[in-house]
Parts: C-alpha cells; structure tokens; sequence
C-alpha cells in the first residue's frame, strides 16, 4: 500500500511505460461464472452510485489509470502516460489509440473524457468523489488523444481518482449523444473485456466477453453474471447447490463454506476498516443539524461507547480474527499523517473496560436504562459484517446499561440519512476502503463535503490549508495533526483493518489476484483463472 500513498510525488510524477497485451487465461469448463454478492445500488448512472457499488462495472467500464493487482502501484490502462504541472494544477493524460467501445460507438478519444466527467457535473451526481469532480476547472481537450484536467485547487491525489480505485468511468459520448440518457440506462457502451448484456432489477446483472479486447485481455469465462441476494444464508446456499460460484459471505459462515469444500481468496492488501459513526457530530457554530440531547455530542460518552467493547472478542468472533486494529479511522500505518503513538496510548484511551465505560456515563449524566439508541446495519458487497457488528454492539452496551435497538436498512437509506443530517438517532458500522488521507478527510469530516462525519471549525481549517499544500513534510504535519485530533476527541468508534475477501469454488476457479483497492473491492474478473 506504500505505493499507492499520493504524496510519493516521484511515483506520481513518473512517465509508466506499459507492455501491451496479457497472456490468454485457460478456457473454462462452463460458460457462465456466477458471482453472489451482497447487492448493491441498482443502476448504469455511475455518477450517482458510491464506490463500493461500481463492483457492477468493473467487468465493462474501464478508468484513464488501472491499479496493478499485485504491487497495487497506478499503472496505465486508457490513459498510456500522465504527470502533473509543479503546481498540481493541472494533470496532463496522453490517452491510448485505437480502442474501441462496445457496440459500433467509434474510439476512444479526449472527448469521451470530457464527457465522461461532465456527467460527474450533472445536478443529481451523488458519488463518493463528486466533489472531486467539481473541484475541476476545465477538462481541457489538446488533440484526439490528449488531455489536461485543470483544478480549482491543488490536487495530489488525482491519480487516485481517475484509476480503477475512482469512480471516473470511461464512456461513449458518441452512443449518448445518438441515443441519450435512455440509451445509456438500456445499454451502456464501455470498452472492457466484458460488455454489459442486461440487468433483471434486484434480481442479476450478465455480462459477455470481448474475445479482441484491445489490451489482449481474455477472461476464462464466456460469461459473468452477478447473482444479488442480501441474505447471507441465500448466498451461502447458491454456492453450496453450484448455482453461484463465488460469493460474498460474512466470516461467520466462511467456515461453513470451507467444511464444504470452498476455497477463500484475499485481496492483495489490507484494505477495508470497519468503524461505528456516530451520527450528529456536527460541531461547526450555528449548524442548525446540532443537537445538543444527542447523548454523544458529549465527549465522555464517546469514549464510554469506545471502552465497551472488547474489541478483541469481537475480532475472533466475527471476523474468525482476520485483521488488525484501527487506530484513527481511515488512517493505516503506510498513510500520510500516519502517527505511530496512537498504537502506543490505544489501550489507556480506548481499551476494553465496561467499569470505566459506567462511569463515563454516568460523568456525563447517564445513570442504567436512561440512554436507549438505534443501531443501523445493512450489507452492501464486500461489507457482509454489518449486521453482526450491530448485534455484538448491543450486547456490550447492555452490559453497561444503555438500551439499543436495531434496524436492518438499505444501504442507500442509511447514506441518505447521513449525508441530509438526519442521523442524529443512531449509530452505524460501516466497511470503507483505503484512500488517500487527503481524500478521507476530505469526504469525511470537510463540512463541504457529502458525508458529514464529525465536523468543527480546526478539520475545516487544516483541512483547507492541507489541500494547498504540495510541500511533503508539511502535508505530512497537517494530516497527523486532523489524526490526533480525531484520536483525542473519540470521533467514532475504530475497529479493524483487513483483506477483502471472497470464497469460491475450486472445481470451477482455480486462482484470483486482485488488489481490494479497487472501487468495488473484488475487481479484475478477467484474471480469475478457471479450473483444469
């Protein structure tokens, strides 16, 4: 992951070179692969959708950059070479020749870029960089094949963004302007090694291959179909009858899966935390979403709904003990601002002490049975916990006399909810994906920005003076100073790192390398080798 950290500038800064082509993967026994996943939400209009849910379409719509499956280093894919001005302002891509969209649409030129972003503009665009997006100046078209994104700010991580990690998809102009938003939501055109065949609502999404994809890629499985199913013991039961062959399953039942024959496959890196939000933390003066009863708003709950959970015991149960702890949510040790002394005082702050935790409570005026709460769970792919995180909370909150209840919800709903300030009622966990620091704070506690976290007056400020700060060592000061803050006021409540993980069958999938950091988490189909 130290690869993929933005402020290796050098990295960023280098012209790639890249060998085209890949070699063919081995003809699979059965024509059609069946992924069961979570779900997710249902649609073509990426610039709506959040990260975790474009795992529906990194089969067919590709990214200016790619993120290498192994060393997890940005790599190119549409886009062959690219480097910044010595102000980060500006972002010069020079883009492949000759690859064709699905469908008959032509090639893909510089104004399918300035396209594919312009959609990222449109008034109902909700995804996870949106502003990002809107942090751009002008997608500023040099010739057929080049390209400049000039920025509003600074922008250091903007590889980042336009790589298989982002959610700056590549699409037709040509198809959208001959057959509009409509066409677009019957058919989208990308350029990957599957195209789209259609989607069945809540239901499935197929895919077919393109056996001349222009980078050589040639996926093992004529076909691919994503099978959705929210229950985890539905997923478990098409991959046990053989009508799934992968499948998301929570931990708890990997095991049952494994006594049956499947096999586990791990993303490349640790790359998924989990943490329960705290919904109302929105400390900026005169922010009408404030309210002063949410029991949390005061710091000495905060700590005591850390301290009540063994995390530990949570660790082995739930996640069969694969991971790591989270120290200051978002932050891994290879992070910029990354400070190594939240591990060292980790324990005397948040260590697992339900004495501590009643008397906290009752400092802040909470005697037995008067704090009572929601906690939200949904699962979404690759985040199939939730619920049993949720059902683990309110065991170590009763054993220290708050009250809980939990409501199963859409993922959509519970975005919703915290991103119009609703939330005040609950908590929530949540799995999210590695980012760059700039870029989590930036989504997550910038009070700009769409999520809404934990929000006052110093994020605000270092946050802006760290997105105009190219220097190394001074972005790195900026960064650790939001990560002690956020550490010393109990912001959330951290819980663990570790890999994304899958479980398949091995009579159909013999190997799958991929990185995790992609948008959609288990990403690169076309390398999932088929059994002999």
């Amino acid at each position: 992951m130290k690869r993929v950290v933005p402020v290796v500038l050098g990295l960023l800064l280098a012209t790639l070179t890249f060998t085209l082509g890949t070699a063919p993967a081995q003809e699979a026994k059965i024509p059609k692969l069946v992924f069961a996943s979570a779900g997710f939400e249902d649609s073509n209009r990426y610039w709506m959708i959040s990260r975790p849910d474009h795992l529906q379409y990194d089969p067919f719509l590709e990214t200016l950059l790619e993120v290498d499956p192994k060393s997890g280093e940005y790599t190119p894919r549409l886009a062959e070479k690219w480097q910044a001005s010595p102000d980060f302002k500006e972002w010069t891509f020079t883009l492949r020749k000759g690859v064709p969209f699905h469908f008959g649409y032509g090639q893909f030129t510089a104004k399918d870029v300035v396209h594919s972003h312009s959609l990222m503009m449109r008034q109902e665009a909700t995804a996870t960089l949106v502003q990002t997006w809107r942090g751009v100046e002008e997608v500023k078209v040099v010739n057929d094949h080049q390209v400049v994104f000039r920025m509003k700010r600074p922008s250091t991580t903007l590889p980042y963004a336009v790589s298989r990690a982002g959610d700056l998809r590549m699409v037709s102009k040509a198809q959208w302007d001959k057959e509009g938003i409509e066409g677009f939501d019957k058919r989208p055109a990308g350029t990957g090694s599957y195209r789209y065949v259609g989607r069945q609502p809540g239901l499935s999404i197929t895919f077919e291959r393109v056996d001349n994809h222009w980078k050589g890629e040639k996926p093992a499985f004529k076909e691919l179909e994503f099978r959705l199913a929210r229950e985890e013991s539905t997923r478990l039961a098409l991959l046990l009858s053989g009508e799934a062959h992968i499948g998301d399953l929570p931990r708890e039942l990997q095991k049952d899966a494994l006594k049956k024959g499947m096999k586990i496959y791990s993303s490349s890196f640790p790359v998924d935390w989990m943490t329960v939000y705290l919904g109302g933390m929105y400390f900026l003066p005169g922010d009408p979403a404030f309210k002063p009863d949410v029991a949390w708003t005061k710091k000495p709950v905060r700590q005591a709904l850390n301290v009540a959970i063994n995390r530990k015991e949570l660790l082995n149960t739930v996640f069969a003990g694969k991971g790591t702890m989270t120290y200051v949510t978002g932050w891994s040790a290879q992070s910029e601002g990354y400070n190594p002394e939240w591990q060292a005082r980790f324990d005397q702050m948040y260590g697992f002490n339900p004495a501590k935790a009643k008397a906290l409570l009752k400092e802040a005026g909470y005697g037995p049975g008067q704090l009572k709460f929601k906690i939200l769970a949904f699962t979404e792919p690759g985040e199939s916990e939730g619920p049993q995180v949720a059902e683990a909370l309110g065991i170590y909150y009763k054993d220290i006399g708050v009250d809980t209840e939990i409501e199963v919800l859409d993922w959509a709903k519970v975005r919703e909810m915290f991103r119009k300030k609703t939330i005040q009622c609950c908590i929530w966990p949540n799995i999210i994906s590695w980012r760059p620091s700039e870029e989590w704070i930036r989504i997550s506690y910038w009070s700009k920005s769409a999520n809404h976290h934990y929000e006052n007056e110093f994020i605000d400020k270092t946050y802006n003076t760290l997105s105009q700060t190219i220097d190394p060592k001074e972005r790195n000061r900026l960064a650790r100073a939001i990560g002690d803050h956020l550490f010393e006021e109990f912001a959330d409540i951290p819980l663990f790192w570790f890999a994304n993980e899958v479980v398949a069958n091995p009579k159909v999938v013999s190997e799958w390398v991929y990185p995790g950091l992609g948008a959609g988490r288990s990403t690169h189909f076309h390398l999932i080798k088929a059994a002999k």
